[in-house]
């Protein structure tokens, strides 16, 4: 769970509120999921054209906030020390005190992975050899897990650097090309199914590292357990409400609908709490 064991969370409003939410939700019994029967979107400011959507039991405004920044306008990196400087590319979080995050970046190497991915269980010779990879030797692996990382390795441009960002980045993209290679033969997930399980997952991710150490503090294994699964159920109402029309099955045009993707849920739902 999380990247670091060590990790005690970000300094700034968005991830103090994310981590009294999740805090809110262990000293609580969680209340039943709401069916979505009238009930309002789970931004709870009744904004006109806003799709009525089920209510996560966990409030994860906080994360989208944090990864595009306050009202979605946010286009930089996340501040504080603990990761290394993304140096302004790409959107990234408010939340100051601790890991800088660049969602252009972790867009870029997602986008890149769940392409090669695809090619490799389709059979697309030609998209993984402009990559560096010979199909005939990856499937000589013989193992998926061997697969996957050398897929990983090729998605990030530049090597691990250890920062806590860097690590939360590149689980991501690994849970990504894992969820693709494992897919059934006949249903390898188009670029759409792609682009909204990577936001799913990144919003998964950044609220794991973030209270991590508050789950780890519980007492109640199960609810340990019950935290973290959530943590992804929300994460996947939230990823379900961005709008996608077609995406391509370059890695340009899935990394390109991830970033606008996360923007759009910043322009929904990241107004003040």
């Amino acid at each position: 769970m999380g990247t670091s064991g060590a990790f005690g969370g970000s300094g700034g409003k968005d991830a103090k509120d994310l981590r009294d939410n999740i805090a809110d939700w262990l000293t609580d019994a969680p209340a039943p999921a709401p069916t979505g029967d009238g009930e309002t979107a789970p931004n709870g400011d009744g904004i006109p054209g806003v799709p009525t959507v089920p209510v996560p039991n966990v409030d994860l405004r906080p994360t989208i906030r944090i990864l595009a920044g306050r009202g979605g306008g946010g286009d930089g990196p996340g501040g504080g020390g603990n990761g290394a400087s993304s140096g302004g590319n790409g959107a990234g979080g408010r939340s100051s005190g601790g890991a800088q995050r660049s969602v252009r970046s972790t867009s870029r190497a997602a986008g890149r992975a769940g392409a090669l991915a695809r090619a490799y269980a389709s059979g697309d010779r030609a998209t993984l050899e402009d990559a560096g990879l010979d199909y005939d030797e990856l499937l000589a692996l013989g193992d998926m897990v061997a697969v996957g990382t050398r897929i990983v390795e090729a998605a990030f441009e530049s090597q691990a650097d250890s920062t806590l960002a860097d690590d939360e980045s590149r689980e991501t993209v690994a849970e990504i090309v894992e969820w693709i290679l494992e897919a059934p033969a006949d249903h390898t997930p188009a670029p759409d199914d792609i682009v909204r399980r990577s936001i799913e997952l990144i919003i998964t991710n950044v609220t794991l590292t973030e209270v991590g150490e508050r789950i780890r503090a519980e007492s109640s294994r199960e609810k340990r357990r019950a935290a973290e699964q959530e943590i992804r159920d929300a994460a996947e109402v939230y990823a379900g409400q961005v709008s996608l029309t077609t995406t391509g099955a370059s890695a340009q045009e899935i990394s390109g609908a991830i970033e606008a993707g996360i923007k759009e849920l910043g322009q929904i739902f990241g107004g003040g709490k």
